[in-house]
């Protein structure tokens, strides 16, 4: 009824515009909105309103084109002042979380506006203490204010409202979550894996703190710092035991703003002289930091002790490099006895560095020496304190001088009584071996030296008196318990080791059943030094029995094989710690020969030697050819069990054929084809979980800290958790890389192929069948541009164009998005209403597609009039024009309207306009004057065709018998203003305010004379806001003039101005002969001036009045 209403309004105002009526009001509108935002429940039908208000007198009249289907008006019109107008929106079908941003049209007698809108489906929420929280980020804010009571709402089921909208792997995150764990930091790696916040991590304020000579018990701090807020717990230990920390397990929760002061307590009855060194650990779920401590205590460095040490062990070990033969004696004695003298200067009070240098002087035959020291020497066996053991020595060198006699005897019966009471004491013992002839049968010094290691004897001589039993005698190498490994370990250490004893040393090694490090370490020192066949096969042999796997032992088996060597399992082993990466050729063939015929490799080492062979062996070789039966099975068989390597890769591409798979084999090549291998540098981590797009964790690998662990990502929207090895789990908070290991476009293609035959594509959920319908419910985002288009332009073929206002809409929104053919261009044109800027977009599509526009048309042209709201109309008037169906009235009000804007208000109006105006003229079409002022106030300033001529001059007439004068008419042909009497006229115009009061001021100035005061003359309008004043003035003369404009209590004076006849007349008429007059000299004018009266009597003698 109210758009009924309306339209009535509408067509009576262009009839009043047809006519030239332009009084009606126009309304200066405003809204109290210019934004409604509606809040809608689920399943709810919103209701709302606005109002449209004119800040000046009159009502105001209009239609509203909502861009929403889903918004429908009590009354599409309407009339008021204010009005307000009533809507609802349907949110039923839609989600909550669902947005839709549109506008209210609004076209009415004060314009064509716009009101956006936005419509917002409100989501389920939780109400808290501090409001509603109804999406993850609300909750997010919780956690910043009340972390305490997120994590109740975390914990409780009513959770699962607010996320029942999110996205589905937030949601699915949390669902495996409350399987695992729903504690504090369960809450936090939520909040990091959802991305609505960053993980805590902390920082320290140095790498460490020393302190210097504690005497009592120090408190140490040390700020921590986050870089967040979160909860995190943290455990502080402590290394070193002068170190005690006071609270070694603490939270983010303790933290003041983001720092938290450290105590820990230094206590000196912990600390030894010196340096003393420790730490503090910080231990958090995520990383482990390290704060250094270090205390001075009591800080003496001993120089010269160290330098004792030194110069001692140079000494022995020169001594060494002598008895193995890779020194002089001579060399050695000299340089000894300098370093003995060196030795004796910084302990000159040491008697058994005395002894030791006679020591060495009788072992460089340097008797003399010895002598005049041991002379020298305060022996006393019975002296107080003496240390027998050098009492002893001394003894020993004076029995070595003398080398025989009774005087031995006696000496090593007082070191043989020394020794019962100190039989721990090597010294003593090899005083005992060296003087004894006993033991110089290497079978009685072994034995008493086997003895003596029992007292956890390690000194350099000692091996070494036992090492020379072994060299006299190797037979004496029956058992290589730990004495004897000591001793060849310092053999082959010192490179001691003669070539006889070190075969001997591999033989009985190889006969060994169990492996041993230390004996690997004896033959590996062996070998460098003898590089024996023998050798090598005890060390692989010895390896082998150790099950030596690593990659660090790969050169000894290669070593072997390059030596073809016999040893059992030696080809196994070979392949198992070769670095495949390192490999940049062919394996030796006798590799290949040896697993020709099978082989018990783990499928990583079986796969590399098949690709090796495929990567370097032609296929026609005899050995390609052998292999390939296993190798085609080998790599189905790989293929099922869904492994894939580097190497297996190769295999894959070469024996992967389409015709040879089958349902299984499809699956599997399908499953390794988004295999990923997965790494991160944080320890600890026990395996990694997979959650699926559909929310279940269907993989739970176990990780490997040196190999990393690999799983299938099937889609982008699977999620990676990390569960570690105290039960954590673990989203985003922790860095961690992944890899594709295999993508292969011919193998998906093929799958794709065997899935289609198959019809086992995982799809997403099948999409709902577009109706109209389902259209309403779910909105046109929820299908296809291309569903909805083929729907309504069935449906506008089956009910033969029949109008349907929501068949309009769709129609419309698929011609926004470029969706649009023939028929349904057709039916927009039929009946599409809506803003003037659409209605023109559709328009210029059917010009395109040579469709009738002129309904369109039509409407554009009635809209923008109605509203007076003209923009770039020109061209879909002339179309609407040059049409078959013009209605009169809106063809009278346009051109009247934008006559109108052109002479009032200078509107910028295409020559098409005024083609269309002279067009009507000349079939003597009625026209409103306005239309006619405006055509020759346009041609006035422009060229003119010879055609045009006569439609101007008769306008011209027509507008000067009704008084309708402008100054522009002055720029017509003489011959014109002559036939109209206005000629001899000067105009002066003013626009005022509609409403105004207006005073000409004026005074008229000849020559050098001029009045003294101005004129009044209040002014009535010539056309509206226009006001025309015609002035007769010869060529001396001038008129200086101002207006002066009231209106609403404001007053306007302009400038004063001057007008004068600046236009060159001829000399006949009786204007033209004065003014011609006005110019001339007193004696000429005078002269003229009696001629002129002469032809003025003339003329009333002839030319009587009757």
């Amino acid at each position: 009824m109210q758009r009924k209403k309306q339209v009535a309004g509408l067509k009576n105002k262009i009839q009043k515009f047809s006519k030239g009526d332009f009084h009606n009001a126009h309304p200066d509108v405003i809204f109290q909105e210019t934004n409604l935002v509606m809040i809608i429940g689920e399943g709810e039908v919103y209701r709302g309103s606005f109002s449209v208000k004119s800040q000046t007198e009159g009502n105001i009249r209009g239609l509203i084109y909502p861009s929403s289907f889903r918004v429908h008006f009590k009354d599409q019109g309407f009339e008021g002042n204010p009005a307000r107008v009533e809507f609802t929106y349907d949110g039923r079908g839609l989600r909550p979380g669902h947005v839709e941003e549109g506008k209210f049209t609004v076209v009415c007698n004060g314009g064509e506006y716009e009101l956006s809108f936005t419509a917002i489906i409100e989501k389920p929420y939780v109400m808290t203490s501090y409001g509603k929280v109804q999406s993850t980020d609300d909750f997010r804010k919780l956690a910043i204010k009340d972390y305490s009571e997120a994590g109740r709402l975390f914990r409780s089921r009513e959770f699962y409202e607010i996320l029942k909208y999110e996205n589905e792997r937030i949601f699915y995150l949390y669902d495996n979550m409350r399987k695992w764990s729903l504690g504090e930091q369960a809450m936090e790696e939520f909040l990091v894996g959802i991305k609505q916040k960053e993980c805590i991590f902390l920082t320290l304020p140095g790498e460490g703190m020393l302190f210097e000579d504690i005497e009592e018990s120090t408190k140490g701090t040390l700020t921590l710092m986050k870089n967040t807020w979160g909860f995190m717990p943290i455990k502080v230990e402590a290394e070193g035991r002068f170190i005690k920390v006071l609270r070694p397990e603490l939270s983010t929760e303790d933290f003041v703003g983001n720092t938290y002061e450290v105590e820990y307590l230094v206590r000196p009855e912990e600390l030894h002289g010196g340096r003393n060194f420790g730490a503090l650990k910080f231990i958090t779920p995520y990383e482990t930091l390290i704060y250094e401590i270090e205390v001075l205590q009591n800080q003496d460095y001993d120089e010269d002790h160290r330098m004792k040490e030194l110069l001692e062990a140079q000494i022995l070990k020169g001594y060494v490099g002598y008895v193995a033969g890779r020194v002089e004696l001579n060399n050695w004695v000299e340089s000894a006895i300098e370093k003995m003298a060196a030795l004796r200067k910084m302990d000159p009070q040491s008697e058994t560095l005395q002894l030791l240098q006679a020591h060495i002087y009788v072992a460089g035959n340097k008797i003399e020496e010895a002598k005049w020291i041991l002379e020298n020497y305060n022996y006393n066996r019975f002296a107080i304190g003496k240390d027998p053991v050098t009492n002893c020595y001394y003894l020993y060198l004076t029995a070595l001088i003398r080398g025989k006699g009774s005087h031995i005897d006696r000496v090593l019966d007082e070191i043989g009584k020394t020794y019962m009471r100190h039989q721990d004491s090597w010294p003593l013992l090899s005083m005992i071996i060296n003087l004894d002839p006993r033991y110089r049968n290497p079978y009685k010094k072994i034995e008493v030296l086997e003895q003596q290691f029992s007292f956890e004897i390690h000194e350099v001589l000692f091996y070494l008196a036992a090492y020379e039993c072994y060299q006299e005698k190797p037979t004496l190498l029956k058992k290589l318990g730990k004495f004897e490994i000591q001793v060849l370990n310092f053999a082959s250490k010192y490179r001691l080791m003669t070539k006889e004893l070190a075969l001997y040393v591999a033989n009985f090694a190889s006969q060994q059943k169990n492996y041993s490090d230390a004996m690997f370490r004896i033959l590996e020192r062996i070998y460098k030094m003898y590089s024996e066949t023998m050798i090598l096969n005890t060390i692989c042999t010895l390896l082998i029995k150790g099950n030596k796997t690593q990659q660090r032992y790969f050169e000894w088996y290669k070593r072997a094989v390059d030596a073809e060597l016999k040893i059992a399992q030696l080809y196994e082993y070979y392949m198992v710690t070769i670095e495949e990466e390192r490999v940049r050729g062919p394996l030796p063939k006798s590799i290949f020969l040896y697993f020709m015929h099978g082989n018990t490799l783990d499928y990583k080492k079986a796969a590399f030697l098949y690709a090796n062979l495929i990567t370097y062996e032609e296929e026609g070789s005899d050995l390609y050819l052998s292999y390939r039966e296993q190798m085609v099975a080998f790599t189905w068989e790989q293929l099922e069990k869904r492994h894939i390597t580097e190497s297996l890769k190769i295999l894959y591409k070469r024996f992967l054929r389409e015709d040879e798979m089958t349902s299984e084999r499809m699956e599997a090549l399908h499953d390794i084809c988004f295999a990923y291998e997965i790494t991160t540098r944080v320890r600890n981590m026990n395996c990694v979980l997979v959650i699926e797009k559909d929310g279940n964790v269907r993989q739970r690998i176990p990780y490997d800290e040196e190999d990393g662990a690999v799983i299938f990502l099937y889609d982008k929207e699977s999620r990676v958790v990390w569960e570690s090895l105290e039960g954590r789990h673990y989203t985003d908070s922790i860095a961690y890389e992944t890899k594709r290991l295999f993508y292969e476009p011919r193998f998906l293609d093929m799958y794709k192929k065997y899935a289609a035959h198959a019809g086992i594509w995982k799809h997403e959920e099948q999409k709902r069948e577009a109706t109209f319908d389902s259209i309403r419910e779910l909105g046109t985002d929820a299908f296809d541009e291309k569903d909805i288009f083929r729907l309504c332009s069935k449906r506008i073929r089956e009910d033969n164009y029949e109008e349907d206002e929501f068949l309009s809409f769709l129609c419309f929104e698929l011609f926004k998005k470029e969706q649009y053919d023939k028929v349904t261009l057709t039916y927009l044109a039929n009946y599409y209403c809506g803003a003037t800027s659409d209605m023109k977009r559709l328009w210029k599509v059917l010009r395109e597609y040579g469709i009738a526009s002129n309904k369109v048309g039509e409407r554009i042209i009635t809209q923008m009039v109605f509203s007076e709201d003209m923009f770039m109309e020109e061209d879909i008037f002339e179309d609407y024009y040059l049409s078959d169906s013009v209605y009169f009235r809106l063809k009278q009000a346009y051109l009247a309207y934008v006559s109108r804007e052109f002479v009032l208000k200078g509107r910028e109006t295409g020559r098409i306009v005024f083609d269309i105006i002279i067009h009507e003229c000349e079939k003597k079409e009625e026209l409103p004057d306005i239309c006619k002022i405006a055509l020759l106030k346009y041609f006035s300033a422009r060229d003119y065709t010879v055609d045009e001529e006569p439609v101007l001059h008769e306008v011209l007439r027509e507008m000067c018998e009704k008084q309708l004068v402008f100054p522009c008419y002055l720029n017509f042909k003489e011959a014109w203003l002559r036939e109209n009497q206005l000629y001899d006229k000067a105009m002066i115009e003013y626009h005022a305010k509609p409403g105004s009061r207006v005073e000409l001021h004026y005074k008229l100035k000849q020559g050098r004379k001029e009045e003294l005061g101005y004129h009044m003359e209040v002014m009535t309008p010539a056309y509206e806001n226009i006001y025309v004043k015609q002035f007769i003035l010869y060529a001396d003369e001038s008129i200086s003039y101002y207006f002066k404009e009231t209106a609403d209590k404001e007053r306007i004076t302009t400038e004063k101005k001057t007008l004068s006849n600046e236009r060159k007349t001829a000399g006949t008429g009786k204007f033209g002969r004065l003014n011609e007059m006005s110019a001339m000299s007193p004696a000429s004018r005078k002269k003229a001036m009696l001629l002129y009266r002469e032809e003025e009597i003339m003329a009333e003698e002839i030319y009587k009045l009757y």
